[in-house]
C-alpha cells in the first residue's frame, strides 16, 4: 500500500507541477499579446509625435529666415558661435578661423518625408581659398546605412589643408583624425571615417545644437563673466 500511495503522490505532484507550467505558459502568452498591444500604441504615438514634429518644424522655416537676416548684420557671428561652442570650435584650426571670416551664412534643412535626415549649407563671400560660393553637406539617416554627399572643394593654388599623411602617427586621433589639418575636411569624409560612428556627429551637432541656438554657448559665456564680476564684488 505504501508504494501505490508514494507512486500517487509521485504522480499528483507531477500533474500539479504540469498545470502550473501550463497556466504559466498561457499568463506568458498573455503578457507578450499585451506588450504587442503596447507597442501598437507607442508606434501610433511615434508616428504622431513625427508628424507634429514636421508640422511645426514647417512653421519655424519663416523665423530662421528672419533670424538669419539679423544674424548677416553681426559681423563673424558664425565665427564667434562656432568657437565658442565647446566642442566644434575645438575643430577650428587657425587658418580655418580665417577662412570663416569669409562665411557669410549657414542654412540647415530638413531632407523631405519620408527622408531622415538634413542639408547644411555654408555660403561664403569671395575668398584667396576657394573657388566655390555654397559648400554643401547632405546627412541622410533614411536607410539602415547612413550616406552623406559632400560639395567637392575647389581649392585656389596653395590654399588646400596638408595631407593627413604629414601628421605624425603617435598624433592622430581616429575620431577626430580629418581635423587635424581643417575643419574643411569633413566635407570630403564620410561620417564613420570621420568619427568612426554610424553617424555625422560633427553634422548632428551643427543641425540640432548650433544651428536650434547659436546664441546658447555665448550666453553661457557671458553668465560666466558676470558671475566672476560678481565673486570679485
Amino acid at each position: 500500500m505504501v508504494p501505490c500511495r508514494a507512486k500517487r503522490a509521485k504522480m499528483a505532484a507531477a500533474a500539479a507541477a504540469a498545470e502550473a507550467e501550463q497556466r504559466k505558459a498561457v499568463a506568458m502568452e498573455k503578457v507578450r499579446e499585451l506588450q504587442d498591444e503596447l507597442q501598437k500604441v507607442t508606434n501610433k504615438l511615434v508616428k504622431k509625435t513625427e508628424e507634429l514634429e514636421r508640422k511645426y518644424d514647417q512653421k519655424k522655416v519663416p523665423i530662421y529666415d528672419r533670424r538669419s537676416l539679423v544674424i548677416n548684420s553681426i559681423p563673424n557671428f558664425w565665427l564667434t558661435a562656432f568657437l565658442k561652442h565647446p566642442t566644434l570650435g575645438t575643430l577650428l584650426t587657425q587658418e580655418d578661423q580665417q577662412i570663416f571670416r569669409y562665411l557669410d551664412s549657414i542654412h540647415v534643412e530638413d531632407l523631405k518625408y519620408p527622408q531622415n535626415g538634413y542639408c547644411i549649407t555654408f555660403n561664403f563671400k569671395i575668398n584667396p581659398y576657394f573657388e566655390n560660393k555654397t559648400l554643401i553637406k547632405t546627412v541622410d539617416y533614411t536607410d539602415e546605412d547612413l550616406e552623406t554627399t559632400c560639395t567637392t572643394i575647389r581649392w585656389k593654388e596653395g590654399k588646400a589643408p596638408p595631407a593627413i599623411s604629414a601628421i605624425p602617427v603617435e598624433e592622430r586621433d581616429k575620431r577626430l583624425l580629418p581635423f587635424i589639418t581643417s575643419f574643411f575636411k569633413w566635407f570630403g569624409y564620410a561620417a564613420e571615417e570621420t568619427m568612426g560612428f554610424d553617424q555625422d556627429l560633427v553634422g548632428d551637432l551643427i543641425k540640432g545644437d548650433l544651428w536650434v541656438n547659436p546664441i546658447e554657448h555665448l550666453n553661457h559665456e557671458d553668465e560666466d563673466v558676470k558671475g566672476d564680476d560678481e565673486d570679485d564684488d
